[in-house]
């Protein structure tokens, strides 16, 4: 008896030697790994606890890909938040790209005593991250910063930080959107300068923005209206935008 269990143990133990040789535990891991950040980005809330430890892997693309899954979902405990906002701050910008789009997203998923407060910390390392040297973490701030904005969240204290980034060619257009969706009436002027001699798409997101922040100074509107009567991009931009505004207020 003891003898067969001694056997047992042995066959056991190479057997678990050769798995361990050959990478099957390493594979099993990765397939793990990847089963539960699918079922993070599909939408199941009882993966967050298993991908949160993912946002410390040694691998980038697992940080990055957790990072950004919990903005798929759109909810997360506090202590995940918090991660998220030290991953906009301090990792690569993969990462920090990734989790600044998150951030836009995200909900606290647990009562509090006041369940805005942790915005104002998420607004916070947003507004730092628009002066990040990687132009897509600075995209993915204001990304996100017009995402709140759209989501009815005060975030008027970035105002000052986008009208910095309008003149950013990577991300300009971005910081219009942003500074439309969340009302910023006083910058209709620094906003109207892309009106002109500039890339489509600038002009496009800066005439969006404009009539966001109605009523304009007239010799905004003005511009805006003769930008809109002889440029078809831009007057069917302004249209959609227009299309979606009303199907939100209804």
């Amino acid at each position: 008896m003891v003898v067969r269990f001694i056997l047992a143990l042995v066959v056991a133990a190479c057997i678990f030697i050769v798995l361990q040789m050959t990478g099957v535990f390493g594979t099993i891991g990765i397939m793990y790994r990847v089963w539960t950040l699918n079922r993070l980005e599909y939408g199941d809330v009882e993966a967050i606890p298993q991908t949160r430890q993912y946002l410390n892997s040694n691998d980038i693309a697992v940080r990055a890909a957790a990072a950004g899954g919990f903005g798929r979902i759109g909810q997360a405990d506090a202590e995940t938040i918090s991660d998220l906002i030290t991953k906009v701050d301090t990792d690569v910008p993969r990462v920090a790209e990734s989790a600044a789009w998150s951030l836009g997203f995200v909900e606290i998923n647990e009562p509090t005593d006041d369940d805005k407060a942790y915005q104002i910390d998420v607004l916070d390392s947003l507004i730092y991250a628009l002066s990040h040297k990687n132009s897509r973490v600075r995209l993915s701030a204001a990304h996100a910063i017009s995402t709140y904005g759209t989501r009815g969240i005060d975030a008027k204290r970035a105002t000052e930080a986008l009208v910095k980034c309008l003149t950013d060619q990577r991300m300009g257009y971005v910081a219009a959107r942003a500074l439309g969706d969340i009302g910023a009436t006083d910058t209709a002027g620094d906003i109207a300068a892309l009106l002109e001699d500039s890339p489509w798409h600038f002009q496009q997101e800066a005439a969006v923005a404009l009539t966001k922040l109605q009523p304009l100074p007239v010799e905004v509107q003005a511009q805006l209206d003769e930008l809109i009567e002889n440029d078809a991009g831009v007057r069917e931009a302004v249209e959609h935008a227009l299309r979606i505004s009303a199907q939100i207020r209804k």
